[in-house]
């Protein structure tokens, strides 16, 4: 009876996948705000709930890593320019070293999570991605917050340069 039931869903919510499926290879590409950009403005980082960025030069930190990665994307950045960018910065620590060693299983590692903000300049948002990104895990335990901190930023700027691949 229940084979019968499961077979039965399965013939009637088939077509409807199938139908979902070609419709998404169909659809339109997302637009790529970065397209035909040579210059980007890097606006300051924006901390909404400052409690959760724990490191006082956070936010520098994360402007200059965007200027970085806009500079190795072969963008230039300027002080003022039609496309603007900023990081929305939602929490930045370092860890516990003691979590990690006492409870393990990733506790305690360092976080960055983030939004990539693209803005025109009349300030329309062209882009919003958000990222985050943790400390390794391998030998955690046994590292201390400097060298979690230091994965979790270089870990973030891979990714804010591959976010700005995509957008290009």
């Amino acid at each position: 009876m229940l084979r019968k039931a499961i077979l039965i869903a399965f013939v009637v919510s088939f077509p409807i996948v199938l139908a979902i499926a070609q419709a998404q290879q169909f659809a339109s590409p997302k637009p790529a705000p970065l397209r035909d950009v040579k210059t980007v403005q890097i606006d300051p980082t924006v901390i909404p709930q400052p409690d959760k960025v724990k490191e006082p030069s956070a936010a520098n930190l994360m402007q200059d890593s965007l200027r970085n990665a806009f500079h190795s994307a072969n963008f230039e950045v300027a002080d003022s320019a039609p496309i603007r960018a900023h990081i929305i910065l939602h929490e930045f620590s370092s860890g516990s070293a003691a979590k990690r060693f006492m409870v393990g299983f990733g506790a305690g590692r360092s976080t960055i999570d983030c939004n990539l903000v693209v803005q025109d300049a009349d300030g329309k948002e062209l882009a919003n991605v958000p990222i985050r990104v943790r400390g390794n895990l391998v030998w955690s335990p046994y590292q201390g917050n400097n060298t979690q901190r230091r994965q979790a930023v270089n870990s973030f700027d891979q990714r804010v340069m591959e976010e700005i691949e995509k957008l290009k």
